[in-house]
């Protein structure tokens, strides 16, 4: 699977309703690649600035302004972005699990559900300016969630009249999946198991197995959790290195760092905008 990754001017509406919401863009000052990112609920991601490439084994796609990369689903890749004269810059809008649900309800009284197929795709990203528009504005209006659902319900709609609708089929989440979207609402939290237990409403025995079935712990999950919401952070924040290792419950940088590096193959300083300490 390979996109035209040729760029196309993008308006100037859409740039100037995103600049006073600095944490929902991500930004690269440098080329680097994450390997084996989790993603846990579907996205869609638009290019601002520069290249994106998105890749699960031999198949990449890569895309630019003017194009969008659609996340259907719970699923792992390796990305890479690539700035343009040292700058990348990439709208990421993730949508809730519960605004797919409505979305699969919806068209599900309608229209039979699309056939099997790839996890990820791209398209024409002007076939979304006119409910991008209305995720914008709702993202003015932070006091108002069910506006934010209804401008998100109305982009995969949108996805679903442009035949890309792959989201219908969105797997339930596994466990691990769910414990890391837990653990990303407060990665600095001393999580136990028993509060993970009380969160799923399961017994510590059937979290163990459940998660030994996924091949997976729950120390690595957690641990998988705050990594990623590290790499969140450094991406679209300012925030010094030893100011994001402590968000996510980190009390030595060098760990954090060992760790990071361990987990995506790059070290935590590449991708930050701030000096390193």
């Amino acid at each position: 699977m390979d996109a035209d990754a040729t760029s196309t001017p993008l308006p100037a509406w859409l740039e100037a309703g995103l600049a006073g919401h600095p944490h929902c863009i991500t930004t690269a000052p440098r080329r680097y690649s994450l390997r084996a990112i989790d993603i846990d609920q579907p996205a869609l991601i638009v290019p601002l600035r520069g290249q994106k490439t998105f890749s699960q084994g031999e198949a990449s796609l890569h895309i630019g302004p003017g194009r969008y990369l659609m996340l259907h689903r719970a699923l792992r890749g390796t990305v890479q972005n690539v700035p343009e004269h040292g700058d990348y810059r990439a709208w990421c809008v993730p949508f809730p699990w519960r605004v797919i649900d409505l979305a699969r309800d919806l068209l599900a009284a309608h229209v039979s559900p699309p056939a099997p197929g790839a996890g990820y795709s791209s398209g024409a990203v002007d076939a979304l300016y006119s409910e991008l528009r209305q995720v914008l504005a709702a993202l003015a209006r932070p006091d108002d969630p069910c506006a934010w659902d209804h401008a998100l319900l109305g982009v995969l709609l949108a996805l679903h009249r442009a035949g890309d609708d792959q989201f219908r089929l969105a797997h339930d989440l596994s466990i691990a999946a769910r414990i890391r979207l837990l653990v990303a609402g407060a990665p600095g939290r001393a999580w136990s198991s028993a509060d993970i237990e009380e969160h799923l409403h399961m017994s510590g025995a059937t979290l163990r197995r459940r998660l030994a079935e996924e091949g997976t712990s729950l120390r690595n999950v957690v641990r998988d959790a705050r990594l990623h919401h590290g790499a969140a952070l450094l991406q679209t924040t300012r925030r010094p290195l030893k100011a994001v290792a402590a968000a996510c419950g980190y009390r030595s940088v060098p760990s954090f760092s060992r760790q990071f590096s361990a987990r995506f193959g790059v070290e935590p300083h590449v991708l930050a905008a701030a000096p390193a300490d």
